[in-house]
């Protein structure tokens, strides 16, 4: 695959994340394909921030992190990145806030020193230094400069400030085609108009479309990274659509809001990270007792406790998936890309609706933050079924109303909403009858509690092979045999099918398996697959392989080999081929 990519360095409030977003829209809106990844660390000021964009001619879903390109403006950008540049790639650099080392002339890359900060006007803010960079690197790099200046146009919306940071980086691209004009590690990739307009959006934006376009009207949370920006895009968008967003005082009183606007008849939605949902579990049990569909969304960081809250992980796959108080039946959605982000979690709404069960959505920092470019979404702004809901018609003829009813015939006993009439019941977090009635201290109630019991749970756990059988849970790509097949779940899945690609092209013969929803585990789908694997590896982003671990409990299965990745960065494809070269010789 034809790539360029070029990485973008220095201390948060700098602007660079905004530079990299700018090549991504720039080439976005002229016929290419573009990816972003940030990786900054929980600072408001200092540290370092960084940000890649990666272009092509194709749709991309993985990085690598070599690049052609480095900007960087500060000295710990500088020395973290100058050698993942490629050998015919350009290092731009600010030649005060950077010391070069002795090394330069066996280190990759031509070397450029401007002083890229030192050159504001005395009214520019640093944040202004990213158009010094952007006008530097396209100066040096030959990316078309115009598609950049169309860019700041949208971008700064008060003319003094656009007309400052156009003037800044004229200036920067005057000066550095004028010191230098290098031969190699230059910008090719063919530009024009698109005829097609594209979107450059993160998972979590996605998410929280899909969730519009699956119904959710209520959206409740407590930020924490990388979870948070689903609650913002919900609390600066969701009101175009009928969503009321409230930010609760802390996770626990989230959730429970999630459970009062569910038992309404609202479909709604929380988000969080792995130690926000550790505190939303005891009222998951709740919600599964009452038969009341909740969607939560868990964006995993590196953990455990505090963790690294702004980096990537992926180990939170069986807390997740088992968390609870005893025992109940739930979706986890765990989404590949952008477009499993929003129509999966538009079509989880209605399945956590139609079985009356909780539905988890996966991600991690990578996928929830990491943006692409794709075509607009095309599905109408309508929940597609509203199974499960009893009609005034229904509840005249089953007076009295049993909610929890096991007579009902149906995948879930069809449920009223307050203000129906015949439709009220009682929606406890207690083990309880088919009318919702609990007490120790009634003794026909006492009498008959252990078949209560037994019959509850027998219930829920009926639905699980239509669950299974509607969820779709596990996708093939590429040829139904092969040498190797790749097992995945999660944000791997781009880096792994760009590298069954790579793996084609140097005569090797890889196939992928992801599994989409992780709960109920797709065993049906997977007893007709496994006999035509003929030698497995395992990917995943934890120590413990804990899809492995999936495997082995629900089908006796054993990978061959496993690829396990927990340094709190994602897989490139790169990485992977190299690992598909040492399993198969």
């Amino acid at each position: 695959m034809n790539t360029y990519s070029v990485m973008f360095g220095g201390e948060a409030g700098y602007g660079v994340m905004s530079a990299g977003m700018m090549v991504a829209r720039a080439a976005s809106r002229n016929s290419l394909w573009s990816m972003v990844v940030n990786e900054y660390p929980s600072l408001i000021k200092g540290g370092l921030n960084t940000c890649m964009a990666r272009l092509g001619a194709e749709p991309l879903a993985a990085h690598e992190e070599s690049f052609q390109f480095l900007g960087a403006l500060s000295q710990q950008a500088f020395d973290q990145n100058y050698s993942k540049v490629r050998t015919d790639g350009i290092v731009l650099y600010d030649c005060e806030a950077v010391k070069t080392p002795e090394v330069q002339g066996d280190a990759p890359g031509i070397w450029i020193g401007l002083p890229l900060l030192q050159k504001l006007p005395g009214d520019a803010a640093k944040v202004m230094g990213n158009s010094a960079l952007l006008g530097a690197f396209c100066a040096l790099s030959g990316f078309p400069r115009a598609a950049i200046l169309q860019v700041m146009n949208d971008e700064f919306k008060k003319e003094s400030v656009r007309e400052q940071n156009k003037a800044i980086f004229e200036a920067a691209f005057k000066e550095a085609a004028d010191k230098c004009c290098p031969a190699s590690g230059l910008f090719g990739l063919p530009m024009a108009a698109s005829q097609e307009p594209k979107m450059l959006l993160n998972g979590n934006d996605a998410l929280a479309m899909g969730a519009i376009q699956g119904g959710c009207r209520f959206c409740a949370g407590y930020p924490m990274t990388p979870g948070s920006s689903v609650l913002v895009y919900m609390a600066d968008q969701g009101a175009r659509y009928g969503v009321v967003f409230k930010q609760a005082e802390d996770e626990i009183a989230a959730v429970n809001m999630l459970i009062g606007a569910s038992y309404a008849g609202v479909r709604s939605l929380a988000s969080t990270s792995g130690g926000g949902f550790a505190l939303m579990v005891e009222a998951l049990g709740f919600a599964a007792q009452a038969e009341l569909p909740i969607v939560l969304v868990n964006a995993q960081r590196g953990g455990p406790s505090t963790g690294m809250p702004t980096r990537t992980a992926q180990a939170d796959l069986l807390f997740t998936t088992f968390a609870s108080q005893g025992e109940f039946p739930r979706f986890v959605l765990a989404p590949g890309d952008v477009d499993e982000c929003f129509y999966e979690t538009a079509r989880l709404f209605d399945l956590t609706e139609r079985f009356q069960v909780p539905g988890l959505i996966l991600t991690d920092k990578y996928l929830a933050d990491s943006s692409v470019s794709r075509p607009f979404f095309t599905t109408p702004l309508e929940p597609q079924v509203e199974a499960g809901r009893a009609s005034e018609e229904w509840l005249a003829a089953q007076q009295p109303y049993l909610r929890y009813s096991e007579a009902a015939g149906s995948e879930a006993p069809p449920r009223a909403v307050p203000g129906q009439k015949g439709g009220a019941y009682i929606a406890t977090s207690y083990t309880h009858s088919d009318d919702g009635f609990y007490s120790s201290g009634d003794k026909e109630y006492a009498a008959r509690e252990p078949e209560t019991a037994v019959a509850g749970l027998d219930r829920w756990y009926e639905k699980l092979p239509a669950m299974e059988a509607a969820a779709d849970g596990l996708k093939q790509y590429g040829p139904d045999e092969a040498e190797l097949t790749l097992f995945v779940w999660g944000s791997t899945k781009g880096a792994a099918l760009e590298t069954m690609e790579l793996a084609k092209q140097e005569g090797l013969t890889v196939n992928v398996l992801q599994v989409l929803y992780v709960a109920p585990f797709p065993v049906q789908a997977l007893l007709k697959t496994l006999p035509r694997v003929k030698k497995s590896l395992l990917i995943e982003g934890n120590k413990t392989a804990q899809l492995g671990f999936l495997l082995r409990g629900h089908l006796g299965y054993a990978v061959d080999e496993s690829y396990l990745k927990y340094d709190s960065r994602a897989f490139t494809p790169s990485q992977i081929l190299a690992r598909i070269k040492e399993v198969l010789g």
